[in-house]
């Protein structure tokens, strides 16, 4: 797409801007993207060393007071299915630990966050992953996924597009909060489970308890290969973005955080 007509898109990441690009970006949107991906990067070294410090945390909780609690509602439950029916073990567990995550650092934040949505969309927001598809961005296929879950639990509009939405934007780099919450924290419990970013500010027995209720085995191996596929795949898109400059697939296989 024309760079001169880019103030017709909508945001970046948003599922309105994906059905309108199928997840590719522009030349001036790689521009703008490029200095918040520098800014993860610096992240993902300075948290890795608080992690490997064992640095202290900055509150007081402890493992039981973050662990989430799975709602028990039939978007949850459809959601759970199609996770189970879709995705790889090691997939379907690294979205459970986004899920605890992602929870828990809402909680040290003390911010607002739909327990339902997110629940759902952190078990589905990487099938697209391993269902690629040549020029569209793989969270189209992980929030479509949302959608019929929803849909099928009779869930309103308003909230459909808000799980939908936070989907397709947890891989937009450097997220923010006030752009979704629930793809802020997406992104936050992803990233801490696959790069150790924020990781150091989650009590160790919170993480061991994630890690041996939903194992890591074989997420390090799964994950780069599917991302490095999918840059391949959607070489405008942002997993590409992220891949070539910012060696997203590499980092996760070479460099694991040790949680």
């Amino acid at each position: 797409m024309n760079d001169s007509i880019t103030s017709t898109r909508s945001q970046i990441g948003t599922w309105e801007w994906l059905t309108q690009t199928g997840g590719l970006l522009t030349r001036s949107e790689r521009v703008d993207l490029a200095p918040a991906l520098v800014r993860t990067f610096g992240r993902f070294i300075a948290d890795r060393t608080r992690l490997g410090l064992g640095a202290g945390q900055r509150h007081s909780y402890g493992a039981a007071d973050l662990w989430p609690v799975a709602p028990d509602s039939s978007f949850v439950e459809r959601a759970e299915q199609e996770a189970r029916a879709l995705q790889s073990p090691a997939m379907l567990h690294h979205g459970y630990r986004t899920w605890v995550f992602g929870a828990a650092l809402a909680r040290i934040d003390d911010a607002p966050l739909d327990p339902e949505l997110f629940h759902a969309g952190a078990l589905v927001h990487d099938v697209g992953l391993e269902h690629i598809e040549p020029g569209r961005c793989f969270t189209w296929r992980s929030a479509e996924t949302a959608r019929d879950a929803a849909e099928h639990a009779g869930l309103d509009r308003d909230r459909t597009i808000a799980v939908m939405d936070g989907i397709a934007m947890h891989i937009t780099p450097e997220l923010q909060f006030e752009q979704s919450a629930l793809g802020f924290y997406l992104q936050a419990g992803a990233m801490a489970d696959l790069t150790g970013i924020r990781a150091w500010e989650l009590p160790k027995d919170l993480r061991t308890r994630a890690n041996q209720t939903f194992p890591r085995e074989g997420i390090r191996e799964v994950i780069s290969r599917c991302w490095h596929a999918e840059a391949k795949a959607v070489p405008g898109g942002r997993a590409h973005f992220a891949d070539a400059w910012g060696g997203f697939s590499r980092i996760v296989r070479w460099l694991p955080p040790r949680l």
